[in-house]
């Protein structure tokens, strides 16, 4: 066989590779399109949220069980939408219904996230080729800013409670700078009084399910950054040895009546038992208006960081400090609070610039 023989023969059997491999993509294109034809979306998303329920935490699990059956399987159902239809057009278009009919732009972005994880559930499986949410584009968001407490309105506001229940999650969450949950789990075995620290390590939040709220105690943190241990500064250490005795003397003279369920736990009332986590936002929310001050009770997370910050405390230990999933959360959220920062970096620039003769 010649040379141009060979050539010949590989060139035929290169188009016919060619040949091959798109028909090849055009029956797994057409595979996919009935296989995606074949599955309404609100039907996925069902299965989605049935598969979830192993890898996330019950009140997580809940909040995602609120967005799918209340707001997207009602729409795609209705519109009777089939997976192989959905289009970034038709994710763009739910989106804009949802934000007419009221819902924040903020919350229409969660239901994105559900819908892009229930895409990426229907790729793993096999059931499309495609994730048309990663293409949608999504309704603006107002960037969240928190109020803050300053030193002296705080000190005002533990005066205002210094006889109620809620003084130690208010005092603890303000001068610690720790969620909710983080504040209502603090147990006795977290501190450790030798070493002067405070482990951060259990939660305890609230989870409705089927129009009844219960409790969730959990080991398992937010994120896995959120379990950290802090060090307690002298009046934090100080205030916990002093309620830990009167909690003993309480218990003592109360047998009888005083909770034992809850006898590991920092945070409870007169009568051992446990703060609820509404009864403490409520509670919180109500000396607020009564002092004219605005400051949810997660802003004294906000508030115990903003004051690190404006004391000059670098933003990655701040992050460390409040168990931030990365740098960059705290400095999206703080970043506002660096203004100092700015301002001395253009007295730097006016310092070595005023010998120079600068005309109008």
């Amino acid at each position: 066989m010649t040379i141009e023989e060979l050539i010949d023969e590989k060139t035929k059997l290169e188009k016919l590779v060619i040949q091959l491999a798109g028909e090849n993509q055009q029956l797994k294109d057409k595979l996919s399109a009935k296989k995606a034809s074949d599955t309404p979306f609100a039907d996925l998303l069902e299965t989605w949220l049935h598969n979830k329920k192993m890898s996330v935490k019950a009140n997580t699990y809940e909040a995602y069980c609120t967005q799918v059956n209340h707001h997207l399987v009602p729409y795609f159902r209705g519109k009777g939408t089939m997976l192989s239809q959905l289009t970034p057009a038709v994710l763009e278009e739910y989106y804009f219904t949802k934000l007419q009919s009221g819902l924040s732009g903020s919350t229409i972005r969660k239901h994105h996230s559900n819908i892009k994880m229930a895409l990426k559930f229907a790729v793993k499986n096999g059931l499309t080729d495609q994730n048309a949410a990663l293409l949608a584009e999504l309704p603006s968001c107002d960037k969240f800013c928190g109020n803050f407490l300053n030193t002296e309105q705080f000190d005002l506001v533990l005066s205002k409670i210094k006889h109620t229940a809620i003084y130690t999650p208010v005092f603890i969450a303000g001068t610690m700078g720790l969620r909710r949950s983080e504040v209502l789990g603090l147990r006795w075995s977290d501190i450790n009084f030798e070493q002067r620290t405070m482990c951060i390590q259990h939660t305890v939040v609230k989870c409705v399910k089927n129009h009844k709220t219960t409790l969730i105690f959990s080991d398992v943190p937010k994120t896995r950054s959120s379990r950290r241990t802090l060090p307690l500064p002298d009046s934090v250490y100080s205030y916990l040895k002093w309620l830990k005795h009167k909690q003993c003397l309480s218990y003592a003279a109360n047998r009888s009546s005083y909770s034992r369920q809850y006898l590991q736990y920092i945070c409870v009332d007169s009568k051992g038992i446990l703060i609820q986590p509404d009864e403490l936002s409520v509670r919180y929310i109500r000396l607020m208006n009564e002092m004219h001050l605005r400051c949810r009770f997660h802003d004294l997370r906000h508030t115990c960081a903003s004051l690190l910050v404006q004391h000059g405390v670098p933003m990655k230990a701040v992050s460390a400090w409040l168990g931030h999933s990365s740098l960059a959360v705290t400095s999206d959220i703080y970043t506002h609070l660096t203004f100092q920062e700015k301002l001395n970096v253009a007295n730097t620039i006016e310092d070595y610039m005023k010998d120079v003769n600068v005309s109008p």
